[in-house]
């Protein structure tokens, strides 16, 4: 199996990335937690409704404890944690959370380690993955973002 790629073209003007092409993944589709706990059935003892049970309510204490400033580690799939996004201000006591605070959300850090030179990180879930061509054939002249 394989991950696909397109080709798009770079919405940025700038001049080093400007109209530029990059490969993007394609999703071949979703698996739903329904679909994800047949499939720990068929490899476990368990029953699919004590996977699905399991499951919700990993998601559910995952969430209480993010909710408590803490990172969820899930070893072997990476690290979760809240984060904020917030506008700036020039001096520290203009900060006012109820109106600068513009969204919290889920971070997520894959697993993973890095190569023996130390320069890249390699991905737990990303390791020994072919890329392939979205169709089979190297696809050019797509749209790009900007012109969707």
């Amino acid at each position: 199996m394989a991950v696909f790629i397109r080709l798009e073209q770079s919405k940025f003007n700038d001049e080093r990335n400007g109209k530029r092409w990059h490969a993007r993944t394609v999703s071949t589709g979703e698996v739903s937690t329904r679909e994800l706990a047949a499939a720990i059935q068929q490899n476990t003892t368990f029953k699919k409704s004590e996977v699905r049970g399991l499951i919700d309510e990993l998601v559910e204490v995952m969430a209480q404890e993010m909710k408590q400033g803490r990172t969820v580690v899930l070893n072997g799939l990476g690290r979760f944690r809240l984060s904020v996004e917030s506008d700036t201000v020039e001096k520290a006591d203009d900060f006012n959370i109820k109106k600068h605070i513009k969204s919290v959300r889920c971070k997520f850090v894959p697993e993973g380690k890095r190569t023996q030179s130390g320069t890249k990180k390699v991905e737990n879930m990303a390791e020994g993955v072919d890329v392939a061509w979205y169709g089979g054939e190297r696809q050019t002249g797509l749209k790009g973002r900007n012109e969707e």
